[in-house]
């Protein structure tokens, strides 16, 4: 897949403030589409086994903040964010089988 091309009037060197929180709000989209596809809704679904995709997401998101050298503020955002995602998930797509 091809780099996503700068819009017209942006000089390449970043994102506008909108146009940042448009591909937010879009990875946003598409990732909890593809999390919920990887957890399996159907009627013989794995919770468990959801469980250790959603861990292993979490540890991942560590170990590539860890990688890029983020402070621990950001860190400690980043992998509470990812939690709350997750989580959301999980509890959306399984309730009460905790």
């Amino acid at each position: 897949m091809d780099q996503t091309q700068h819009k017209e009037g942006q000089d390449g060197g970043g994102s506008t403030q909108p146009d940042l929180h448009a591909r937010v709000v879009v990875l946003e989209i598409i990732s909890m589409t593809a999390l919920a596809l990887a957890l399996d809704t159907s009627d013989n679904a794995d919770a468990e086994h959801a469980r250790g995709i959603s861990r292993l997401i979490l540890d991942t998101v560590q170990q590539r903040c860890h990688e890029v050298g983020m402070d621990e503020p950001s860190r400690l955002s980043a992998c509470s964010y990812a939690d709350e995602l997750l989580t959301t998930a999980l509890l959306s797509l399984y309730p009460g089988k905790d």
